[in-house]
């Protein structure tokens, strides 16, 4: 079974729609993680029984929650209004072994047992292939409403067969001769180590191109952590031993152990931030293959194989480690390690001439495309 539909910004609210309840409060929860970064200035307010500054924080944590939620469901509520959608028609088949789907600007083949979910809404038809990202399907596509509940109950009947039985990996060579590749220029075929601590790093950190910008180590906190601990020992005796609680100098102790604790907070945030997600990219499949032709690039995971055209990309960046290419900014869609080509200037001629693929495509087509093609499909909105 096929169909062949366009989408519309507002089409792609429906991605909210068949989300569950739970998923939708541990996306929100992680936007107000960041406010747990008080702790530690928290809890020196409470050994000092400063309880007016105490207060102070916490109304001041109230009102940046308060802030991000309405920034958070602004930003939900306009994904049907801003959401940029791939100008065309795009096709989806329903074939025994995977799912598949052709536009002018791609193709993909990902197996039944990697889509978790096969959602039938009111006016569309959901299918998701990451908890957040998924093909969306007006039904005002199909010829009858008995099409549309027809074509969902093969998509959920094919997922089932999958989730029990998985297919055998899809094979690279018949996609490539199907979506005529070799009629492209290749500029690269590289294979490396999947690498979850890449990615973790790149989603928590963003791009480290000087070495700046790296996560930091549990031995770093603990050394960041020295000064704050001598200087709160200090204030302790200041004001329970000496009984200086309202001199000068012992609240400009207190503004600087505020500001160090402050700091460490935010350094044990982006820790914590980037141990969550590197447990979330060891059951993601990563890319560890990829093809880089003139007119875009495949990749080949154990979910299955996929091919975008550059316009579909948003743009390459050099960092540290390696060559990172976006599909909807902050979103990865590949990182190159340089581990794979040790030759610098083979390292910077690769980067230089992908970017300029990413740039060319960019040029050539008016609507920079934001949405999904090759296993890219449409993620939760950045707050």
């Amino acid at each position: 079974m096929e169909v062949t539909y366009e989408n519309k910004p507002e089409d792609i609210a429906a991605i909210l729609h068949g989300l569950p309840w739970a998923d939708r409060l541990k996306d929100y929860w992680r936007t107000l993680r960041v406010l747990t970064a008080i702790w530690p200035l928290a809890i020196l307010f409470i050994i000092l029984g400063e309880w007016f500054f105490l207060i102070c924080l916490l109304g001041v944590v109230a009102l940046c929650a308060l802030l991000l939620t309405i920034l958070y469901w602004r930003a939900w509520a306009s994904i049907g209004k801003n959401a940029k959608v791939i100008p065309g028609p795009q096709r989806l088949r329903l074939l025994d072994d995977y799912l598949e789907t052709t536009t002018e600007r791609g193709a993909s083949r990902r197996r039944w047992s990697m889509v978790p979910r096969v959602q039938n809404l009111p006016d569309y038809v959901a299918i998701y292939v990451q908890k957040m990202r998924a093909y969306v399907i007006p039904k005002r596509y199909f010829a009858s409403a008995e099409e549309a509940e027809s074509f969902v109950a093969r998509a959920q009947s094919l997922r089932s067969e999958g989730q029990a039985q998985p297919s055998p990996l899809l094979d690279w060579e018949s996609f490539r001769q199907d979506n005529y590749l070799d009629e492209f220029q290749l500029i690269e075929h590289l294979k490396w180590e999947a690498n979850p601590a890449l990615y973790a790093r790149l989603a928590t950190m963003g791009i480290d191109a000087d070495g700046k910008n790296a996560v930091p180590t549990n031995m770093g906190l603990i050394k960041q952590l020295i000064l704050p601990i001598i200087l709160t020992v200090l204030l302790i005796v200041l004001r329970y031993q000496v009984g200086l609680n309202t001199d000068l100098f012992y609240y400009l102790l207190l503004t600087m152990t505020s500001i160090l604790l402050l700091v460490f907070g935010l350094q044990w945030h982006s820790r914590t931030q980037f141990l969550r997600e590197l447990s979330s990219q060891r059951e993601v499949n990563r890319p560890d293959e990829a093809w880089f032709y003139d007119a875009g690039v495949a990749t080949v995971t154990e979910e299955g194989i996929g091919f975008s055209r550059w316009s579909v990309l948003d743009q390459v960046s050099d960092d540290q480690e390696a060559i990172v290419i976006y599909d909807t900014l902050p979103f990865i869609y590949l990182a190159i390690p340089k581990a794979v080509l040790p030759d610098a200037e083979k390292q910077s001629a690769l980067f230089e001439r992908l970017k300029q693929c990413v740039d060319i495509a960019h040029d050539r087509y008016e609507e920079i495309v934001l949405a999904e093609v090759t296993d890219n499909p449409y993620q939760s909105p950045s707050t």
